[in-house]
Order: structure tokens, then C-alpha cells, then sequence
């Protein structure tokens, strides 16, 4: 028989309340910052934070006081009492002003925890049509602990009639940190970033200011003028001072991208290169295929990009109309405003866009390529995101940032391939046409040329004969040690590119080669646990190791050979010393070096129109530039996820060389950026180093072959590599 069902209650212990404080928000201007969007969702117009010294912990007195709606007696009793209520989640729009409400975890009140012990409110709210004050005398944060249970708290409160305005006043008393000069600048740093950019481009008059009075912290009272820390601006009105200004768009920059990507993912915007004072360019990114169901939703992008070079600095300056400025405020000025910022509903989310929040990874992919990649200390950027309930990005219980679930990787996914296509690959192509970035590699072919003195040689050809001959003597026989010193270049060179080159392979080693190296050393262990029950030949561990030995064997065996094939087509790309060029079949070269891929399952079809046709040269030469270009057909392929995809090697003779076409119907090179691909530190890929194709082509030209890009190929993308063949016996 069932005994009678019984219930259990939590019976919270007080102490809850100070560790929402606690461990919910980050720190003491977080919790302000809290404190400041509560008076946001009482649709106030202003909100005061203002400190009173002295400044030392115990000691210090801060109020935020703001003019509200406010808060009646049931709004305390049946709200603000309520840890963790759901009211504003249920309600979007705010009261009056239809803001959109910041708050919705219930738990940004208890932010006067987290800054001092004692805690006085003071609330006027129109309630039955009548104006009533509710006066909570003091709350001591100190008495919710482990010995108390919540509900045997009781928090006196006065009620009285009120002929005033509404609002709300907080006091907080002996605070829980010193408030040194330090901490106030950070505050004041906070605010202002708190506060979206966006108020300096519109002419009226915004609905929320935020005032952080400093006027009492004087260098009498507290070693330092407060006043200083919050700098008014010259246009500034009276009753604005003390007001926290937003950090300035830095509209005089040198490339600006602005646009919006839709809820699928689609990018409609311009990129400006402002520096040369070209048009606004309209661009367009389809959005990038995804399986994830959750979206971040229609954003909005504005980013600013800066050279950082000092004379470009300066013409930013006096463009902005801050022509006094000097470079080393100027570089200061762009420090304070770079990194990407997140905003919704006009707000700052905290940490992005703080000093040490490199959330886009700017930094790291800078140092991996840096005449291609922007690093974060060039780049200002606004991203404006929907409201929680219009998209999947969710804010932390913290506060610090957006959980880190599929909607907050795939927003991140599309900044950077908006860098990655477009403003790097833009500011890299005119840096570079421009001369402003460095000059272009040259080619050994190229060295080769100047260093057989043509110019000399002709001026030479002046002189009288005798003088003539001694001269060129000297000439062919400088030109000789020239010849002889890139060859000893050419030769290192390669040895590093070799290097790189299989740098650039191992992750497809790791994916060929891992999982039959595992299944070895797996198996391996089973069967040697059965292998004395298969000697003794009877038993009952007999039949079940004859049959476990029987199915595991044949596929050890296949993928030894797998791995023994992986290891054969890696040999030509180890860099070792080389012999004469020697004459090979194309066809076996190429088909070593796609059975690299053969795991991604796109088909790669190899085509020879000839039959019998030798190479002269050396095989990995052609190896490696078959591995990059194959390699990154595979990537863009994969990326895009392109239905059908397909590679097709064509190989065919034209005189005396073997004409290879690598071609792939993916999506494509853009035409402007067909002449850079060759260059070092080039690249449309997130996080690639720009060296594939510019080592394809200089390994090529060590065999006396030529890489070329097909920049009129129509569906998708096709190099052709020209190499020398054997000639025809006539």
C-alpha cells in the first residue's frame, strides 16, 4: 500500500538576496549600470548618480535618483519585493514612452547590494489618481544571511500623500568599495559607452541623459576635481552639465562600411573608401547557407576603418574639425573608440566594444596576416541588434555579454565574412594599387632578368673596344656570382615553402590519417586480449576471437595501405635535396595529390585528352601547386556549401608544354581582386595567410613552369598551370 503523498517547500535562506547582488552582476559599475536601466524602464528622462564623500569604503554615499513613473506600494509589494519577477518580461513596451524594456530577470534591483550595506528609497507614483510617496527608511543588506529565512524579514515603509513630481531616489550608504579617481574614470567610461553613438548623428534632443555628478569630489575633499572626469563640451547647455556624453562616430575615417543583414542572414549595404573620396560602393553577400535554427535575427552594421599611419591620422583630425590635435592625441582619441560594440534598444551590451574584449578575434587574425587582416585598434564598429524576443541572442544572467549558443556564433560568422570579403580584401587592393602598402613581391624570374645587367650592358656597348671587352669580362662574371647567389635563394626558398606547404596540408592529414591510425591501435588491443583464446584452438573464447580476428584483420590491413599511400604522397613535399629534373607522367602526380582530399566527398575528376605526354621537371613541384589550388577549390566548395559540387583536373598538350586546367564550380573569384590573389598575405578566407597560390606559382617556376588565373572562366573558378613536356619524337 502507498503511504499518503506528501510535499516539500524551498525555505530560501536571506542570504539569496546578497548573492544575487554578489554573483549575478560583475561588479560595482555594472551594478550601477543596472541601476541606470531601471530608470530607462520607468520611462524617466533623465537619471543622477551622484557621490558624496568621503570616498572610502564604509565611508562613501552615492544616490541615483531619476524622474520616473515610480513605484506605488503595490509595484513594491508585488514587484520590487519579488526576487526574480517576470513583469517586465510579460511586459515589452514600457508604461508611457513604449520604450523597450531593458530589464527582464527580475534581479537589477538588487544591484544596491552589490554597492553598499545600507540601502534608503524614496518613490512618488500617481496611484488612483493621486501622487503617494513610499519611503523605505533603510534596508540592511547585512541582516540577510545564512541565519535568517527570507520571509522573516520585515522591511518597514512609510506612505504619505506627495505634491511633488514622480520618481525615484536610491540611496546608498557605507559602500562596499573605495571609489578612487581610478574607478570613477572607469564608471564615466562605462556610461559613455553605454550610450549609443548613434545620438551624435540626429539633431534632437535625446529622450534618456544619463548625469554623473562629481561636484562635491574636489581635491580638498578627495585629492582630485571630479569635475574633470566628466568633461562638458563647448556647446554643451547649463542644465546638461554633469551630463555623460556618448563617444563620438568618428565620421573622417578612411573606409566605412554601413549596411543591414536580414533574418536569414543576407548582407545589403556600402563600403566607402573615403581616403581616395570615391562614392559610396554598393555591395551585397546572399547569405551563407546554415543548418542552426537559431538566428540572431536582422542587425544592423556600421563599421569605421583607419589607417593608422601618423599623416593619415592628422587629415582624419582636421577633417573631423580637430585640427589642434596632436598624433599622440589623436591615436589616443582612436583608442578610446576602437573595437566593435554590440547595442539593443539603444544600450550598450557590456563587454563588447571594452579595451580588453577582442570578441572578433581582430587581433589574432591580424598577427597571422598583417598587411591583410584589421587588427582591433584600426576599426570602430556599431552593431545594432532586435530585442530578446525577436531574435535568439540571450544576455547572461551577469550581464557580461550574450550566452554563447548558435545565434551569437553565427552573428559573429557574418562580421567577419563582411571583413573577410569585402572591407579587408577592399582597403588591401587600394593600399596596394595606391603604393601605400608595401611594394609587391617580386619573382626570382624577375631577380633572374635584373641580374643579368641588360641596362649595363648596353651602356657598355658605348665604350671602345678594348675597354668594351674588359668591361663585359667583368660584367658576365658579376652577373655569374649573382646568378649563382638567387640560385642559393631559390634553393632555401624552397625548402621553406616545402615547409609551409605541408604547414598547410597537416589538418588534412589529422582528417585522413587519424581515424585509420585509431582504428589500428584499437583493434589492436582487442585482439591481442583474444589471442591467447585463439592459440589453445577450443574453448568458448575460441569461436568469438576466430571470428573477431577474421573481421577486424582486413580492415587493419586496408588502412595500413591507407596510411602507407597518405605518407608516399606527403614524400615529394618534405623538402629534401633534389636531383636533375627528371621526366613523369602528370596523371600519377595529380592523382597522389587528390587522394589527399579523398574523405571530403567532393568528386574530383581527372580528364587527359593525350595519352603517353611526360613531364619534364620535378614532380613535387607540380604536387604542390596541385595540393594548394585543389585544396582551396575543396574549401570555397565546402564554405558555400554548393549542391553538386565537383572539381575537374583537364589535361592536354599545346607544342611543348602540358597545358593542366584546375577547375571547380564554386563561387568564383571577384574580378577586382583577380590580380592580388598572387600575392603574399592575400586571402578571402577567415584566417588565411594569403601563401597558397603565390607558393604554387614560385614552386611551379622552379620546374620552368607558369600558374595562371582564368579571370573570365564563367561558373565557378579555373587556374591553368603550363608545364614543360616532353617533346614529340618526329
Amino acid at each position: 500500500m502507498l503511504s499518503e503523498a506528501r510535499k516539500l517547500t524551498f525555505q530560501p535562506r536571506a542570504k539569496i538576496i546578497r548573492t544575487i547582488g554578489d554573483q549575478l552582476i560583475s561588479g560595482p559599475e555594472a551594478a550601477i549600470i543596472e541601476l541606470v536601466k531601471n530608470s530607462y524602464d520607468a520611462d524617466a528622462s533623465y537619471v543622477s548618480v551622484k557621490f558624496f564623500p568621503p570616498l572610502d569604503e564604509g565611508e562613501c554615499r552615492i544616490e541615483v535618483s531619476d524622474d520616473g513613473h515610480g513605484m506605488t506600494l503595490d509595484d513594491i509589494r508585488q514587484k520590487w519585493m519579488e526576487p526574480a519577477t517576470a513583469s517586465k518580461a510579460k511586459q515589452r513596451l514600457t508604461r508611457s514612452k513604449n520604450r523597450k524594456v531593458m530589464g527582464s530577470k527580475g534581479i537589477g534591483r538588487f544591484a544596491s547590494a552589490k554597492l553598499g550595506d545600507i540601502m534608503s528609497l524614496v518613490s512618488t507614483a500617481e496611484d488612483d489618481g493621486r501622487l503617494q510617496t513610499i519611503l523605505i527608511p533603510e534596508l540592511d543588506w547585512s541582516i540577510f544571511t545564512d541565519d535568517v529565512y527570507l520571509h522573516d524579514i520585515e522591511i518597514d515603509y512609510i506612505s504619505q500623500p506627495a505634491f511633488d513630481n514622480t520618481g525615484t531616489l536610491i540611496e546608498i550608504r557605507n559602500a562596499k568599495q573605495t571609489w578612487n579617481e581610478a574607478r570613477l574614470k572607469q564608471l564615466h567610461l562605462e556610461l559613455r559607452k553605454l550610450v549609443s553613438p548613434r545620438e551624435f548623428l540626429d539633431d534632437k534632443d535625446p529622450d534618456f541623459k544619463i548625469f554623473l555628478d562629481l561636484s562635491l569630489c574636489t581635491k580638498s575633499t578627495c585629492g582630485f576635481a571630479g569635475d574633470q572626469i566628466v568633461t562638458a563640451s563647448d556647446d554643451q547647455k547649463p542644465d546638461d552639465k554633469h551630463r555623460v556624453l556618448a563617444f563620438p562616430v568618428l565620421t573622417a575615417c578612411d573606409y566605412e562600411l554601413i549596411g543591414s543583414f536580414d533574418k536569414v542572414g543576407k548582407f545589403e549595404g556600402t563600403f566607402q573608401i573615403k581616403r581616395a573620396g570615391r562614392a559610396p560602393e554598393t555591395i551585397s553577400i546572399e547569405a551563407p547557407k546554415s543548418d542552426e535554427v537559431l538566428s540572431p535575427g536582422a542587425f544592423h552594421v556600421q563599421i569605421s576603418i583607419f589607417d593608422r599611419e601618423p599623416e593619415t591620422i592628422k587629415k582624419n583630425m582636421e577633417a573631423a574639425g580637430m585640427s589642434k590635435t596632436t598624433a599622440a592625441e589623436a591615436k589616443k582619441m582612436l583608442d578610446s573608440i576602437a573595437g566593435v560594440s554590440i547595442f539593443r534598444n539603444g544600450f550598450r551590451i557590456r563587454p563588447y566594444g571594452d579595451s580588453q574584449n577582442d570578441w572578433l578575434t581582430l587581433d589574432s587574425r591580424r598577427v597571422q596576416n598583417p598587411s591583410m587582416k584589421i587588427g582591433r585598434n584600426q576599426i570602430s564598429g556599431i552593431i545594432s541588434v532586435g530585442d530578446q524576443h525577436d531574435t535568439d541572442l540571450l544576455e547572461r544572467s551577469s550581464r557580461e555579454g550574450f550566452e554563447d549558443n548558435a545565434a551569437f556564433q553565427r552573428l559573429t560568422a557574418l562580421v567577419l565574412l563582411l571583413l573577410d570579403q569585402f572591407a579587408e580584401p577592399k582597403r588591401y587592393a587600394f593600399r596596394s594599387d595606391t603604393g601605400i602598402a608595401r611594394k609587391r613581391d617580386v619573382t626570382f624570374d624577375e631577380t633572374r632578368e635584373l641580374a643579368e645587367l641588360a641596362k649595363i650592358r648596353k651602356l657598355v656597348s658605348t665604350l671602345e673596344p678594348k675597354e668594351r671587352a674588359q668591361a663585359e669580362h667583368v660584367i658576365s662574371e658579376q652577373s655569374a656570382k649573382l646568378q649563382d647567389r638567387i640560385d642559393q635563394l631559390q634553393e632555401r626558398h624552397r625548402i621553406l615553402e616545402a615547409t609551409s606547404s605541408l604547414g598547410a596540408i597537416v589538418g588534412e592529414v589529422l582528417h585522413e590519417g587519424s581515424p585509420a591510425a585509431r582504428y589500428i591501435a584499437e583493434a589492436s588491443d582487442q585482439l591481442l586480449l583474444r589471442y591467447k583464446s585463439l592459440l589453445e584452438g577450443k574453448g568458448p573464447g575460441f569461436e568469438a576471437s576466430k571470428k573477431a580476428f577474421s573481421r577486424k584483420l582486413p580492415f587493419i590491413k586496408d588502412y595500413g595501405f591507407k596510411l602507407n599511400s597518405l605518407f608516399v604522397n606527403l614524400e615529394p613535399l618534405a623538402g629534401g635535396k633534389r636531383g636533375k629534373p627528371q621526366f613523369f607522367y602528370p596523371g600519377r602526380t595529380i592523382d597522389s595529390a587528390r587522394e589527399l582530399f579523398a574523405s571530403h566527398n567532393i568528386p574530383i575528376e581527372t580528364i587527359s585528352e593525350t595519352t603517353n605526354l611526360e613531364l619534364l621537371g620535378y614532380p613535387s613541384d607540380l604536387s604542390t601547386a596541385v595540393l594548394n589550388i585543389i585544396g582551396n577549390s575543396i574549401y570555397w566548395l565546402t564554405e558555400h556549401k554548393i549542391p553538386m559540387p565537383c572539381v575537374k583536373v583537364k589535361i592536354s598538350r599545346d607544342g611543348d608544354n602540358a597545358i593542366i586546367l584546375i577547375e571547380d564550380n564554386g563561387p568564383g573569384v571577384p574580378a577586382e581582386f583577380a590580380e592580388q590573389i598572387f600575392e603574399v598575405g592575400f586571402s578571402l578566407k577567415n584566417g588565411g595567410t594569403g601563401l597558397g597560390l603565390n607558393i604554387a606559382r614560385e614552386t611551379l617556376a622552379r620546374s620552368g613552369a607558369k600558374l595562371f588565373f582564368h579571370e573570365g572562366f564563367v561558373g565557378g573558378t579555373q587556374f591553368e598551370i603550363r608545364f614543360p613536356a616532353k617533346k614529340i619524337s618526329t
